[in-house]
């Protein structure tokens, strides 16, 4: 079988060619049949071969501009999420600042309604007679403090002013009672008033007990008591 193969591929064959109008002698040619086969495949390998290359460059000619295109349409996304990021952090910021706004306007109309319901309690209270004790409130400004804040008004016409003291007394809770210092000297808060007075501050406490509530109570300049008012004390400390 090998033989017949190397016979078949591997031994050369004689070829002979003639120019029959030349007249020139024949030519003898020795031609083995595997590199006949061998010349075939390579030509067609090599046909192959500049095909998928000529196929390949044009494919790529061809993708160019949809490449050039979708890298447009990309910049183009990327620049309008950028102006919408913008839009969106410029409206957050007028977002902020008309909430700002608003709120300003919402505690400006607190305090003025507040401010409205004072005068329009003063001026209620004025239509009646002797002195009354308006807003009283108090609440902890530290362990050793309380801040108090109360309106006092004079009722009626005459007399033109009154005067006299206010005392704040706490009770503890075995029933002793004790008098607070007003203003860090004074166990009685002097007042004169022709209408009405705002009296604030703060007094100091020295005690190891917390007191709820204080009683305010209104002297005339006699030293004789006038009115009573409870006032609950806010935000003890713990």
């Amino acid at each position: 079988m090998r033989q017949r193969l190397h016979q078949i591929f591997i031994k050369p064959r004689q070829v002979m060619i003639l120019d029959a109008q030349s007249g020139k002698p024949a030519r003898n040619l020795r031609l083995r049949p595997i590199s006949l086969i061998l010349l075939f495949v390579v030509t067609i390998v090599f046909s192959i071969i500049l095909g998928l290359q000529f196929n390949h460059s044009e494919s790529g000619r061809s993708l160019l501009p949809q490449h050039l295109q979708l890298q447009r349409q990309h910049e183009q996304l990327l620049d309008r999420l950028a102006e919408a990021n913008a839009n969106n952090e410029l409206k957050d910021q007028q977002l902020e600042t008309q909430h700002q706004q608003i709120t300003d306007s919402q505690e400006k109309t607190s305090d003025l309604s507040q401010r409205v319901h004072m005068l329009e309690s003063i001026l209620e209270a004025r239509k009646a007679t002797g002195v009354q004790l308006l807003e009283a409130r108090a609440s902890w400004a530290g362990e050793n403090s309380i801040r108090y804040n109360f309106t006092l008004v004079k009722g009626g016409n005459y007399p033109r002013r009154v005067s006299g003291s206010i005392a704040l007394i706490a009770q503890s809770p075995e029933g002793e009672k004790v008098t607070l210092t007003l203003n860090k000297q004074l166990t009685k808060l002097p007042y004169r008033i022709e209408t009405h007075t705002f009296m604030r501050g703060i007094a100091q406490w020295d005690y190891d007990w917390v007191p709820e509530k204080l009683q305010a109570i209104v002297f005339n300049h006699k030293g004789k008591e006038l009115l009573q008012m409870e006032l609950l004390i806010d935000g003890a400390p713990k």
